[in-house]
């Protein structure tokens, strides 16, 4: 596996996880291990899913710094971004800036076989709310 490849979310709740997989170039089960430790509990556990810190706090840990940028004047590759809009996005979901586009681990959301897929612009109703960007140093 390698960095920005597509990574689907095999829970529901899993977006944060694939998007860490797919910058990482490692396996959505690997990095549903690592969120999980930070977050003491299951992804899919009360309070569901992640919270920017539990991917910030993650991804320092294998060697990815990120920042959190509520208002960025560009978005690199690498970035995680929470999006939230109306239904079906009506709860936060992750995406990750490629060098393909957007990396949506649930592209096709509501569906049960998710599938992940590239993105030239968020999808449809949404809008951003806070990039996690990685920085050198």
């Amino acid at each position: 596996m390698k960095q920005y490849d597509l990574v689907s979310q095999e829970d529901e709740w899993g977006c944060g996880a694939a998007c860490m997989a797919s910058l990482l170039g490692i396996p959505y089960q690997k990095a549903k291990q690592l969120v999980e430790e930070v977050k003491e509990r299951s992804i899919n556990a009360k309070p569901y899913g992640l919270e920017p810190h539990h991917i910030a706090i993650a991804l320092k840990e294998e060697g990815v710094k990120v920042i959190a940028d509520w208002d960025p004047a560009e978005i690199p590759d690498g970035a995680i971004v929470c999006i939230r809009g109306k239904p079906p996005y009506a709860n936060d979901h992750y995406i990750l800036k490629t060098p393909s586009g957007w990396m949506d681990p649930w592209y096709n959301i509501g569906e049960n076989n998710r599938e992940a897929r590239y993105r030239e612009e968020y999808p449809t109703d949404t809008f951003f709310l806070v990039a996690l960007v990685p920085v050198s140093g």
